[in-house]
């Protein structure tokens, strides 16, 4: 069988390139179908052209003349074909006698490739097996029937292609992509920057995003521009432009402006980063396991708490870093209720469980927070700690946000503060209306020397070990058995660094200055510290 380069890994892996010839083609592609195509259909497109163009080019080498194989004999003058120097035609002009131990006796021709490629030599008359020689019946062979099609060449090496097609059409002006998809840019609707005044100007008189189809009503485009070619050509232009934002979730396109856009939203706040510190989690106490589980903390993965599947409704205890930023954590089991998208961060609307006030709220995807509730905790007077309930409505964009209110009191709780350095708590009265955990719950006395503290431990790069010793006996003080839940020593390494549960029930598994007293109480023994 003669082998066709685009029938091996190597063709499409290395070798393959692409082209003025294959833009030229794909651009006539997207033409006839004057609509955007995708990169993965580009791609398989330009390997069947590739398969096709071989073939057609090995077909007519064939039919110059017969195709070189070392058992045959050749006389001076005949004209041949050379698969494997990518079906050349050459001449012999020259024959003499060969002998190989091997082989026995055979005949050494001199064969010519044109005036300037030379003269080289090869084997005839040969006796026994050799890889260039056809078997008897393959014949047929030389024709593609036998070959894989270009649809299963793509599924072998099609990511490979798109990446290389992807690179090329990006240095062509010609193309222009959005979202996967390939179009050409004299097709799309003229969009000026009067119609991106006119965006701009909608959008603010509206204060909130607006979808391309609703942004599209006041900007007169010519009606024989097909609806979707209007939409592809202003989402290209609005992305193009440093003004605009596209906020979309679910495979739509909302824009809204980018000055608008509060600043916690597109650049996460330092205090809710969750620096990875490496741990073994086979060595954590099984009692803690169930404890990380029921704290639903936004670091603990999947691993942890199990795949995420859409629910209608859930609770969760507000943290400290989250109280303090008007957040929520989007965690495994929270992040069912809130749309998916590919962008950054999309708008929700918060409906005020209390009231039925609609608020802005933001979903911080790939940070996973949700962003726009500072207020709202604020005007309920809600502590770190509180349960907060949360249920989505029939539009995935709009959910409750709740809370289980109590007859107002003033009740006994742990307050941090800062003295000389250190992170110190006491217990103090104040007022709660709400359902709240026991054991996480924390208020603070001065939020700006917390944060001084905060910044001094990032610079000095103080451990998690060296937090918890400090914390440990503050947290025990407290108590009159001179112990404290995992939750609360959770909540309060969580005041000075964002860290999941995961670390710090490692380090409270493994090290004996933390011991375990049951029930999720543990205690300090300051004499086995050691590192």
């Amino acid at each position: 069988m003669i082998e066709r380069k685009t029938q091996t890994a190597s063709y499409w892996q290395e070798q393959m390139a692409v082209g003025r010839q294959d833009l030229d083609y794909l651009y006539d592609r997207i033409l006839d179908a004057a609509k955007p195509i995708s990169t993965a259909d580009l791609a398989q497109l330009l390997m069947d052209r590739h398969c096709r163009r071989e073939e057609e080019m090995v077909q007519a080498e064939l039919s110059k003349g017969p195709a070189y194989q070392p058992k045959d004999h050749y006389e001076v003058g005949a004209e041949l074909i050379f698969p494997a120097l990518d079906y050349v035609l050459g001449t012999v002009i020259g024959t003499r006698s060969g002998h190989n131990p091997e082989y026995g006796d055979f005949t050494v021709i001199q064969v010519r490739f044109g005036s300037q490629a030379g003269v080289r030599e090869f084997a005839a008359d040969l006796q026994g097996e050799h890889r260039l020689n056809r078997k008897e019946g393959e014949g047929e062979m030389l024709v593609a029937d036998a070959l894989i099609p270009y649809t299963e060449l793509y599924e072998r090496y099609g990511s490979f292609v798109e990446r290389k097609l992807a690179a090329a059409l990006k240095e062509q002006d010609s193309f222009i992509c959005y979202k996967d998809q390939w179009f050409l840019r004299d097709m799309l609707a003229k969009i000026h920057v009067g119609h991106l005044n006119i965006v701009e100007a909608l959008i603010d008189v509206k204060g909130a995003p607006l979808p391309t189809p609703d942004l599209l009503r006041d900007l007169g485009l010519p009606d024989e521009i097909p609806p979707d070619i209007q939409v592809l050509s202003l989402n290209c232009a609005l992305g193009e432009d440093e003004r605009f934002d596209n906020v979309g979730d679910s495979g739509r396109d909302i824009w809204y402006l980018c000055r608008l856009t509060p600043e916690p939203v597109t650049h996460p706040p330092e205090r809710l980063v969750i620096k990875a510190v490496p741990y073994d989690r086979q060595a954590i106490d099984q009692e803690l396991l169930l404890i990380e589980r029921e704290i639903d903390d936004e670091g603990s993965g999947e691993e942890v708490m199990g795949p995420s599947r859409p629910i209608y409704k859930t609770s969760i205890i507000l943290i400290y870093p989250h109280w303090r930023l008007g957040t929520l954590p989007l965690t495994v089991r929270t992040r069912g209720l809130f749309p998916q998208a590919t962008t950054h961060h999309t708008p929700v609307v918060l409906i005020d469980g209390q009231s039925g006030d609609k608020m802005q709220g933001w979903v911080v995807h790939k940070e996973q927070y949700v962003y726009g509730l500072k207020e709202w905790y604020q005007r309920y007077e809600l502590p770190a700690g509180a349960l907060v309930k949360l249920e989505r409505t029939r539009d995935p964009r709009i959910l409750t946000i709740d809370f289980e209110a109590r007859r107002l009191k003033r009740l006994w709780l742990r307050v941090a503060s800062v003295e000389e350095g250190r992170l110190v708590f006491q217990m103090s009265k104040l007022p709660v209306s709400c359902e709240y955990d026991e054991q996480m719950a924390i208020g603070e006395e001065d939020p700006a020397a917390v944060d001084r503290l905060r910044a001094r431990m990032e610079a000095r790069e103080d451990s998690l070990f060296q937090l918890m010793v400090q914390i440990m006996p503050e947290l025990i003080k407290l108590s009159p058995q001179g112990t404290v839940h995992a939750k609360a020593i959770y909540s309060g390494v969580n005041i000075l660094r964002r860290t999941p549960p995961g670390p710090i029930f490692a380090l409270l598994s493994v090290k004996p200055c933390f011991v375990p007293m049951g029930g999720g109480y543990w205690t300090f023994d300051a004499t086995l510290v050691k590192s």
